[in-house]
Parts: C-alpha cells; structure tokens; sequence
C-alpha cells in the first residue's frame, strides 16, 4: 500500500505532516537535530498522527501559545534554552499534556530531573521507533 504524505506547509522547520485521509493527535516536536525530527516525524505520520517539528525553543514556545499539541516531544539541550527549564512552565500553561523529553545524555540523572520537572516519558538517543506506536498509544490514552 503506498502511502501519500502531504506537507501543509513548505518551511522545513514549520511544517505539518499528516497521513492522507487519516485523522489522528496532534504531536509536536521541540528538538535542534533535523534527523531526529524527521525520523519521529515519518515514523509517527507513519502511524496516523499529524505532526509539526520546530528546531528552536522559542519557537516552540511561542507555538505553544497559539495551539496546544496532543503530545510533546521536548529536547532536554537546545541551542536557545533548555527543555528542561521550559518544562514547568509548559505543565503550567496545559497541566494535561503529556510530554516526552528526549535526550543524548542517559545518565539516569536527566531521567530523573525530567520525570521531577514533569516529564511523562524519558527517551534517550539514539531511540528506537519500533515500540513508538505503542508508547504514543499510552501516553495518549493517560491524558
């Protein structure tokens, strides 16, 4: 079965994903690597889910302020901020959303600072997308 995926906007770092003719969540991504954000983006579109990536966290958050996503990718190390400190404020503004923070470093020390912070979800890089419907399916479903 091909799949025809349609971008609504041409911007790589603004755009919108979504598999034709399915109508899933809301997923936004926060993260500076660009092959990240593809590779989650194509996964998750993949699975029926519309999905939107910014490289910034300002931009992401000023994203935030104008739509609230079904569930959050946040990059703990970004260039502009960290995710991390974001991180209250985001709960703050949409208690009810869930956020998965993604990280290079697996120390068991981010984990923990971001699940304290109010993280729902730690994943480290490099991940694996195979089990990512399901962890999507999860998280969602505990919103």
């Amino acid at each position: 079965m091909v799949q025809h995926i349609k971008t609504d906007v041409d911007h790589p770092s603004d755009k919108i994903m979504t598999t034709e003719g399915k109508k899933g969540s809301f997923i936004l991504i926060i993260d500076d690597e660009p092959d990240i954000c593809k590779l989650l983006q194509l996964s998750l579109v993949k699975h029926g889910y519309k999905v939107k990536y910014v490289h910034a966290l300002t931009e992401g958050m000023q994203y935030l302020q104008q739509q609230q996503p079904d569930l959050l990718f946040l990059d703990i190390h970004l260039p502009d901020g960290s995710g991390l400190e974001a991180l209250p404020a985001i709960k703050k503004k949409c208690p009810a959303l869930p956020v998965i923070t993604i990280s290079a470093y697996d120390n068991g020390m981010e984990k923990q600072k971001a699940l304290n912070a109010g993280a729902s979800y730690f994943m480290a890089k490099p991940f694996n997308v195979t089990n990512l419907d399901e962890l999507m399916s999860n998280m969602l479903s505990q919103k």
